[in-house]
């Protein structure tokens, strides 16, 4: 029995044609496109940390007026991830995704011309607004098109691609601004407009959100593209929906009676997941430092301990289709905030980068790329990236809130195990409201998930009937 039978009648429906499909070429040309787009967002969320020194001796700012530099980025990825959502759910996929790439490299051009700190946090702050609004839809388009059994590996694999702009950042920046100045950074952070244009002119709309609004006949020539193999089996092609219709990109839906507290949930997670993820990459120099590491192997030691976050968010997505995405969340944060309370107590280098790549292995990578997985498969087409972009809003509060409270705790000259104890009870706290109030969507396709929330029915950690559909791949 097709998973899409309940609203589809016809023998094999787009959406079935889509969920059942191989990973075919176009497949991977729309993935390797979008992956490149929010490979380059995380570049240049990233290019903060190495551009930082040479803007400090450029405007003589002092270390107060040197924060706002970091803070005014998230401040404008909150606003452009809450807001993007609600667009691309009336509007689409494809042209907010273009557009919000296409926003954040024309303001690093402007970064280039910024004649004093005033402009250039101006420009930061807009550059923030277009890379949150593009964490909000490309995740959405991303879940809306993978063939369900490739779902969940294909979102945590584009969590991978973003996290790994870190790395890249820094490698980039050591080689390009001792010899070109810090304004280089952000001439080679214009480079996704050149992405942005092959997405106006190659990608294909969202499936999914043609069926919503109307455009059978334009789903069905992208189907027939992209999934050639089943061509000529179209079933039905009236639109479809995945639950009672709520407005498009409403976030009455988000927290709505069915939806309230998975909702509640996902954010205070994201706010976890983000304290963590921001908080640790911006202090845990520092600290290092502060027992007693030399500054440039705290750079170091910190490199290494967040580049391995990156390989457990590429684990992540084959976890989650074997045990499910619940159980992959609650282990992950328990673990990795046990390990912290460890961490802390580590004083060899050798134990600190283990134990610290440890934590984030579970924690950012693991925990935090599967967070985006299951964000991304909760919600309702009409909704969707609405929920990805409120939830990509909540993890940037963790990011903005974090590093303040870390120096409030550190002023206190507490013990420098405050700050370990402090990553490791917000992890604690998602972990036990991953296990307590979360969705189990493995193995469903996304209007499944959306008819069993609707309907009030709690989903298993292992749902057998759907995964019985699904083969044994699951999704």
């Amino acid at each position: 029995m097709s998973h899409h039978a309940a609203t589809a009648p016809g023998s094999s429906s787009l959406l079935t044609r889509l969920d059942e499909s191989g990973f075919t070429n176009r497949h991977l040309t729309l993935y390797l496109t979008v992956l490149t787009g929010h490979f380059l967002c995380g570049f240049v969320i990233n290019v903060t940390g190495v551009t930082l020194p040479g803007i400090i001796g450029t405007f003589h700012l002092a270390s107060e007026q040197a924060g706002f530099y970091s803070s005014v980025l998230f401040a404008g990825m909150l606003v452009g991830a809450a807001l993007a959502g609600s667009v691309s759910d009336r509007f689409g996929r494809r042209v907010p995704l273009a557009a919000s790439i296409a926003i954040y490299a024309v303001f690093c051009l402007a970064a280039v011309f910024a004649w004093s700190f005033p402009s250039l946090l101006v420009f930061r702050g807009l550059q923030g607004v277009g890379l949150g609004a593009e964490i909000a839809v490309v995740l959405p388009y991303i879940a809306e098109f993978a063939p369900s059994r490739h779902r969940g590996p294909m979102v945590t694999m584009a969590t991978s691609a973003w996290l790994i702009g870190t790395p890249v950042a820094a490698a980039i920046g050591a080689l390009v601004v001792p010899a070109f100045s810090w304004r280089a950074m952000f001439v080679i952070g214009t480079l996704p407009v050149i992405v942005s244009l092959f997405m106006l002119a190659r990608l294909p709309e969202s499936v999914r959100y043609l069926l919503r609004s109307g455009r059978p006949q334009d789903a069905l020539r992208i189907v027939d593209r992209l999934c050639p193999d089943s061509r000529g089996a179209t079933g039905d092609i009236t639109a479809t929906h995945s639950g009672p219709q709520e407005s498009a990109g409403s976030l009455r839906t988000l927290v709505g009676r069915s939806y309230l507290r998975y909702t509640i949930a996902l954010w205070i997670m994201e706010v976890c997941g983000g304290a963590f993820l921001y908080g640790l990459s911006g202090w845990l120099p520092s600290v290092l430092e502060g027992q007693g590491v030399g500054l440039l192997k705290s750079f170091g030691y910190t490199a290494i301990i967040t580049a391995v976050g990156v390989v457990g968010s590429i684990l992540a997505g084959q976890l989650i289709n074997r045990i499910g995405r619940r159980v992959v969340l609650g282990v992950s944060f328990l673990v990795s905030g046990l390990l912290c309370f460890v961490w802390g107590t580590a004083s060899a280098a050798v134990a600190v980068v283990v134990l610290g790549s440890l934590a984030t292995f579970f924690g950012s990578g693991l925990g935090g790329a599967t967070l985006f997985a299951y964000a991304s498969e909760l919600y309702p087409t009409s909704s969707r990236a609405t929920g990805i972009g409120w939830a990509a809003a909540m993890q940037k509060v963790g990011g903005l809130v974090m590093p303040v409270l870390v120096g409030f705790v550190l002023a206190m000259q507490t013990s420098r195990y405050a700050f370990f104890l402090l990553f490791g009870v917000i992890s604690i706290v998602a972990g036990i409201i991953a296990f307590a109030a979360t969705f189990e969507t493995k193995g469903k396709t996304v209007e499944e998930v959306a008819r069993e929330v609707a309907a009030g029915r709690g989903a298993p950690v292992v749902a057998p009937a759907a995964l019985a559909d699904a083969g044994p791949a699951g999704s």
